[in-house]
């Protein structure tokens, strides 16, 4: 009789847990389960099952130069090409490895991640290609991803797998990539700096031409680190033409994940690209990231990413975050992630917490903030909202 007892109790306690972990959409607790039903509920993004690991699909824009190998490979090397490469690729993740150990080097040679297949497309085929995978989406939409300093090729592919997986969204993904692979020093930042502005109008030219031609009706926009410089210069080179500077705000949401931009040069720069272009922007920022405070220091400007930490008790220390949102109060949110920030560096959670995720997801699809309960609201008294991002503890 003690041992039934304890069964149940057991299978009551097992039950709910179990639940809560689906609820949680983390890739980084795989699920297995025989019900149709919650496969269909809880997996939307398409991907192929090779044993334990998934199969992406990606769509790749790079402003890299690329040489053709011997064996009729591809080579993306870490300088500037003077216009554009297009394709796509396929990339095997290990949904069991958490995302912020996906990229040693001993993972990709025992072939357990990386690209599988990669190809190179002419301008027009890409388009047709992009065209049709947007319209047979779901929501008719079309993810934009920029990364920033440091990664090559294959690992922001990789970065761009991994995300689009863990956002769980049925959508086609498309990732702009540029040489911001440059050396691990003072003057490699630099280097990789020069290069994000310079890709700027390269990653304008390609929302322009989605815009045009691809028509999704849900664009959005996803940057981190110095990838959201890439993304600035970008609104800054399509605010010239007339039919995007227009009332009309043909990007649906911005989304910029520790901004490694300056707040002067951001305020000064992209607020006024950002009122004509897109509807909605999030900004994730922090108090403890460690890779913006050594940019700032290195720039000798603060970074918009990095800001001061907001104690509950006395919201006048926000001011300095405020006059973003203060822009635009009705279509700018501003997310405090320093509660939940326990990535690399301080610098990665747009990667490594499943927080992120889920207010990421609901970002994009419009929710109203009061939905997810991982935000507390701080309001202060000119009515501007400030929000942070808890965990669950």
């Amino acid at each position: 009789m003690k041992n039934m007892r304890w069964n149940v109790l057991s299978r009551a306690v097992a039950v709910p847990l179990c639940f809560s972990f689906l609820l949680t959409g983390c890739a980084s607790f795989p699920v297995q389960t025989g019900a149709k039903y919650a496969k269909d509920l809880y997996r939307r993004i398409p991907y192929k099952v090779e044993g334990q690991y998934r199969v992406i699909n990606v769509f790749y824009a790079t402003d890299r130069v690329v040489e053709e190998k011997k064996d009729s490979s591809l080579s993306f090397k870490h300088k500037m090409a003077k216009g554009m490469t297009y394709g796509d690729l396929t990339v095997k993740i290990d949904p069991s490895i958490k995302i912020g150990k996906m990229l040693p080097r001993r993972l990709k040679m025992k072939g357990e991640i990386g690209i599988q297949e990669i190809a190179r497309l002419n301008d027009d085929v890409f388009i047709k290609q992009l065209t049709d995978a947007v319209a047979a989406s779901p929501h008719n939409s079309l993810l934009v991803m920029v990364f920033g300093y440091k990664d090559d090729f294959e690992a922001t592919a990789i970065k761009a797998a991994y995300f689009s997986y863990l956002l769980d969204v049925n959508t086609p993904v498309l990732l702009f990539d540029w040489p911001g692979d440059q050396p691990f020093a003072i003057a490699g930042y630099f280097t990789a700096q020069s290069c994000a502005k310079e890709s700027g109008p390269y990653l304008g030219e390609l929302l322009t031409t989605i815009i045009r031609k691809v028509k999704p009706e849900k664009l959005w926009v996803k940057a981190s680190s110095l990838g959201c410089q890439v993304v600035c210069d970008a609104f800054d080179h399509m605010y010239k033409y007339d039919d995007l500077s227009d009332a009309d705000m043909e990007i649906d949401h911005v989304i910029l994940a520790a901004p490694d931009v300056g707040q002067n040069e951001f305020d000064n720069q992209f607020k006024d690209e950002l009122a004509a272009l897109s509807k909605k922007l999030t900004t994730y920022v922090s108090s403890n990231d460690t890779a913006l405070l050594m940019s700032g220091m290195l720039n000798q400007e603060k970074r918009l990413g990095r800001q001061k930490e907001v104690p509950h008790e006395q919201f006048d220390e926000a001011k300095d975050l405020l006059y973003l949102k203060s822009l635009h109060p009705d279509r700018i949110t501003v997310i405090d992630v320093t509660p939940i920030n326990v990535a690399s560096y301080k610098h990665g959670y747009y990667l490594e917490c499943p927080e992120f995720y889920d207010d990421f997801y609901m970002r994009i699809f419009d929710k109203d903030p009061n939905v997810n309960r991982r935000l507390y609201l701080l309001t202060f008294k000119d009515k501007v909202d400030y929000w942070v991002l808890q965990n669950d503890k």
